[in-house]
């Protein structure tokens, strides 16, 4: 066997290797639905996920700190800081692509969103939004979180509508306007 025979067998064997799980069924959830926590004295933010965070009392700077309260608003005030999640990539590879408000939200140093954090089945994600750049982040799925769970011939081309990526969850922060979300 030549040296070219074998380089073009394991070639072709790393191309066929998928990195997404082909699960039959959906995964579930392994963490609740996440708490946001805002420090107005020092600017903190904190995340829990566990199972006793509405009997945990979070301080910081010395305070006892409440938990945020997501906008659920329809007005004029939601279409600019709503996120919207569109999923890119493919049956073998996928990422969420998150973008905030329409028309896109300000990003001056006066108002501005802070970060997006996504809420996935093992867990979430932040990303940290620079200041005069778009309201927009990119997010990687691996593992469980890039599962395909259906085997539909529509799933496999460029017809896939990622149905079974139902129940992914976009937060966003505005430094003047509060806690936003969007579920896919």
């Amino acid at each position: 066997m030549s040296f070219n025979h074998i380089a073009t067998e394991r070639s072709r064997a790393l191309r066929r290797t998928s990195t997404r799980i082909k699960n039959s069924t959906k995964p579930t959830f392994t963490h609740r639905v996440p708490t946001f926590y805002h420090c107005p004295q020092c600017g903190e933010f904190l995340v829990t996920m566990g199972k006793n965070d509405a009997m945990s009392h979070i301080t910081c700077c010395g305070n006892v700190l409440s938990a945020l309260m997501v906008h659920e608003s329809t007005d004029i005030l939601a279409q600019q800081h709503q996120p919207m999640i569109r999923i890119s990539g493919g049956f073998e590879s996928n990422a969420l692509f998150v973008t905030v408000g329409s028309p896109p939200h300000p990003m001056a140093s006066d108002h501005r969103l802070e970060w997006i954090f996504i809420y996935t089945f093992q867990g979430g994600q932040f990303k940290l939004l620079p200041l005069d750049t778009p309201p927009e982040a990119t997010f990687a799925l691996a593992s469980s979180d890039a599962y395909v769970y259906c085997d539909r011939p529509i799933c496999k081309g460029k017809q896939c509508k990622f149905n079974c990526k139902r129940g992914f969850t976009a937060y966003t922060w505005c430094n003047q306007h509060g806690l936003w979300r969007y579920t896919l």
